[in-house]
């Protein structure tokens, strides 16, 4: 039986990739690059994934002379200044914490995300309180696809992994959702580069088309 519903963060909540692409080549252009200097393949395989692995791979790829700590600082910097400004949630997200609230389902956020990143988007948007547990990328010791983050959500719900149901939209999450035991619902982002949405139990097309009847039909 379904008891709790776990929320990933970046292009499933909010539209952040365009952001985060941007605040990517605001930083790239002291080394006279941009992302686009990046192969496709490589940019599609940061969907979903943690800043700091992401920040390794650019600085390898590119071959920065930039140790990962600055350049993951200098690119926050660029990025969080976009969020306050720019930052919107994806269709449906209200309805849905709504939906999910209202019949007493456990909610929880397990993000690749920083904790600076998720409590300026908490408090932004004035949705902290629908949350019962928050995992971050900084709470972790792998990321996504690495199924720990969604093994360490569902241990602090006090439930077991095949109760959950993850809400994702990046193939990396998916596949930590899966590999961690629970069951996902995958949600296009047309926003993000092309994910393999294959293995979740259901494709949908927004947080809008959630109903207790797919959630019941895992």
């Amino acid at each position: 039986m379904i008891k709790a519903i776990i929320y990933d963060m970046d292009d499933l909540m909010v539209k952040s990739h365009p952001l985060h692409v941007r605040a990517t080549d605001e930083l790239l252009k002291e080394f006279n690059h941009k992302s686009s200097d990046i192969p496709s393949e490589i940019r599609s395989s940061f969907v979903g994934r943690r800043v700091r692995d992401i920040s390794q791979e650019i600085i390898h790829t590119l071959k920065l002379d930039i140790k990962v700590e600055s350049f993951i600082k200098k690119r926050s910097e660029h990025f969080l200044v976009l969020v306050k400004k720019e930052l919107v949630t994806m269709p449906g997200l209200i309805e849905s914490l709504e939906l999910f609230k209202s019949n007493n389902c456990k909610i929880a956020l397990a993000s690749s995300g920083t904790k600076q990143y998720i409590n300026l988007v908490l408090d932004k948007f004035n949705i902290r309180n629908y949350y019962d547990v928050i995992v971050s990328g900084e709470d972790v010791t792998f990321g996504k696809p690495h199924p720990e983050t969604y093994l360490v959500a569902s241990e602090q719900l006090g439930l077991k992994p095949e109760e959950c149901v993850v809400l994702e939209d990046a193939e990396h999450g998916i596949e930590s959702a899966i590999n961690a035991g629970c069951k996902c619902i995958a949600i296009i982002n047309p926003y993000t580069p092309p994910q393999n949405h294959s293995k979740a139990n259901i494709i949908l097309n927004s947080l809008r088309e959630i109903t207790f009847n797919k959630i019941h039909s895992l």
